[in-house]
């Protein structure tokens, strides 16, 4: 068997350093979104069972639900610190919600009815508004019939009377990116 001559070496080592510099970024962002997928899809994971325990009934008010919830939450990913989870009950005001002589001010609005928020709040505020004033031991939003911060935006859900819809939304944040994952389930 022949040898490659030195010639045809270094003829090669320039087209592998021209290889080098379009795979190393193409490999490293291959790598990025997969991780960002990955983590997008704990966050769905996290909304859903959140969302899900909320609707039918748990008390997040409790000290050892909560403590739940952040056990489901860092069962899948979520570090405490480097994520936060929002949970709301919303209702649109009807009529039967207003004083008789009075009304309300948020009458045919969504509002927030009750808001709990589980990991570190300072990453992100919810996408249907922050109510001025929530009871923090019970989660309920006072006077939400009359409130106006407590108005849901950017809520399209069609509601009964008397209906709620149970929110959940989950960002974790990324450490690759600086930024994060959002994501948001409602029952």
């Amino acid at each position: 068997m022949r040898r490659p001559s030195m010639d045809g070496l270094g003829a090669a080592i320039p087209l592998y350093v021209l290889g080098a510099i379009f795979l190393v970024p193409l490999t490293i962002g291959v790598l990025l979104v997969s991780s960002n997928a990955d983590q997008g899809g704990r966050a769905n994971q996290i909304s859903r069972d959140l969302a899900s325990m909320y609707a039918q009934g748990v008390d997040f008010s409790r000290n050892e639900n909560r403590n739940i919830a952040m056990r489901v939450a860092e069962g899948l990913g979520m570090d405490g610190s480097q994520g936060v989870v929002i949970l709301s009950r919303i209702r649109v005001v009807n009529d039967s919600d207003c004083a008789p002589l009075s009304g309300c001010l948020n009458n045919g609005y969504a509002v927030v009815t009750q808001r709990y928020v589980l990991g570190n709040a300072t990453l992100r505020v919810s996408s249907f508004g922050t109510p001025a004033r929530v009871d923090e031991s019970t989660g309920s939003v006072p006077d939400w019939a009359n409130d106006v911060s407590a108005r849901a935006q950017d809520f399209s859900a069609k509601l009964k009377p008397g209906e709620f819809t149970y929110a959940a939304e989950c960002f974790l944040e990324s450490r690759e990116s600086g930024t994060g994952v959002y994501s948001r389930v409602m029952f």
